[in-house]
């Protein structure tokens, strides 16, 4: 019983320095492959890593057919686990993201008054603007019509449609702006 468990521990030692072989062969295309494939190296660098503790718990008992497919369908299989993860995870942001403003349920009492007061600025300078050309950007910007269609409402050409409208936002640009 003693020769043929060594028979057996011989193959085995054997095929894990065939595997070690393989991940030593094939490390880098894998780190490559991987890094093309997330967003930073150190992350492909941890998932090859994955990969030859993955290759290590194979129990193979027989040489594989296409040993360098085996290990990279090892990895696409880790980059598929990855993504998977990383989808049912809620994004983060760290606390200390300056840039990153916390929003507040209720609305700021200036911002409400500086809002308004804009809009009746908008409001003044498109009762003070020609019909057509009041007429034109109400039409584009509440209706989203498309030029062609003002201008067939205007009776007017595309461009001279997408002149009025022009000529409305610059106008409205200057009253906020003033």
């Amino acid at each position: 019983m003693t020769p043929s468990r060594d028979a057996t521990h011989g193959r085995t030692r054997h095929m894990v320095d065939t595997l070690d072989r393989l991940f030593m062969e094939h490390s880098r295309e894998l780190v490559g492959y991987l890094a093309g494939k997330l967003d930073t190296p150190e992350l492909a660098a941890d998932l090859c890593q994955d990969v030859y503790l993955r290759l290590q718990r194979a129990r193979l008992t027989q040489p594989l057919a296409n040993p360098r497919a085996y290990l990279f369908r090892i990895a696409r299989n880790l980059l598929i686990d990855h993504q998977r993860q990383a989808r049912a995870r809620p994004e983060t942001i760290p606390l200390e993201d300056t840039t990153t403003g916390l929003a507040c349920a209720r609305h700021c009492p200036e911002a409400d008054v500086c809002q308004a007061q804009r809009l009746a600025c908008v409001r003044t300078c498109l009762r003070r603007q020609p019909r057509h050309v009041r007429q034109a950007l109400l039409w584009h910007r509440l209706e989203g019509l498309p030029q062609r269609e003002i201008a067939a409402r205007l009776g007017v050409s595309e461009r001279m449609a997408g002149r009025y409208i022009e000529q409305a936002l610059r106008a409205c640009r200057q009253a906020i702006d003033a």
